[in-house]
């Protein structure tokens, strides 16, 4: 299929407005709730994402989704097409950077702050205000903390996305959006004060940059390995941990086969 054809035009546009929205409901959740709803409030409204964009695109919405379908290998999204692989980062990475320069229209600078980051909490300023941080000492446990949490979260969440979207033994079920975003939820709920729960480098790419413009960021930036590295990794081990344990009844093909045996 060409990688421009109108129905893959349609999927890269569901993947540019769905990972907007997930930006501009992360950056306006956390600054204007800012309680113990809003990892609800952003599981659900992922969830609602998914619900309408799935029939679309399969609603990825996030790279490391998309990594572990690759290494899943579905037949719904053929990984043999590059152009169309390639143009799901793109859309993912400019719905996120939209999603973020919106948010902080809407929210204004406070809006614009918000991004995952390890260095939260109690800080030593310099003499000039800045923070400053020891990365080879202390910090260094809570880099080392916040990988981990990110490539597990992450594990968790892409899991529950092949398992619920893609095994064909679980077709037709109505359940996995909410499924996909409350392990989202959970996740911000457990690692949200170690990492910031990024969990996607969609995220990270579309919080970052309103942040950099307004000259938010702290420390540089240097802790952006754990949310590239962590994630990614996340996502393809959940690939290789489904397909190393599940064989071809979890395939359409033979799912289907399977039907119209029992049709028969």
């Amino acid at each position: 299929m060409p990688t421009f054809d109108r129905q893959n035009i349609a999927k890269y546009v569901a993947e540019f407005t769905g990972t907007g929205f997930l930006i501009l409901f992360i950056k306006l959740a956390v600054t204007n709730e800012g309680g113990p709803t809003t990892a609800l409030c952003i599981g659900l409204g992922l969830g609602l994402l998914i619900y309408t964009f799935g029939a679309i695109s399969g609603a990825h919405l996030n790279p490391a989704v998309t990594m572990a379908v690759i290494v899943r290998n579905v037949s719904d999204f053929p990984i043999h097409e590059y152009g169309m692989v390639i143009m799901y980062f793109i859309s993912q990475y400019a719905g996120a950077i939209t999603g973020g320069l919106l948010a902080w229209l809407i929210g204004g600078d406070a809006a614009a702050a918000v991004y995952p980051t390890v260095y939260q909490g109690d800080a030593n300023p310099d003499l000039t205000g800045r923070q400053e941080y020891d990365i080879y000492g202390e910090d260094s446990e809570k880099l080392l903390q916040a990988f981990f949490g990110e490539f597990i979260f992450t594990f968790l969440l892409t899991s529950v996305v092949i398992h619920t979207a893609t095994d064909k033994r679980q077709s037709g079920n109505q359940f996995y959006g909410l499924s996909i975003g409350l392990s989202l939820s959970l996740g911000v709920a457990c690692i949200g004060p170690i990492s910031g729960c990024c969990l996607n480098t969609a995220v990270w790419v579309g919080t970052v940059i309103p942040a950099a413009l307004t000259d938010q960021v702290t420390n540089d930036l240097n802790d952006f390995w754990v949310y590239w590295v962590a994630t990614f990794l996340g996502g393809a081990f959940a690939g290789f941990y489904f397909n190393l344990f599940n064989g071809p009844e979890s395939r359409a093909q033979q799912f289907e086969s399977v039907s119209n045996d029992d049709d028969v």
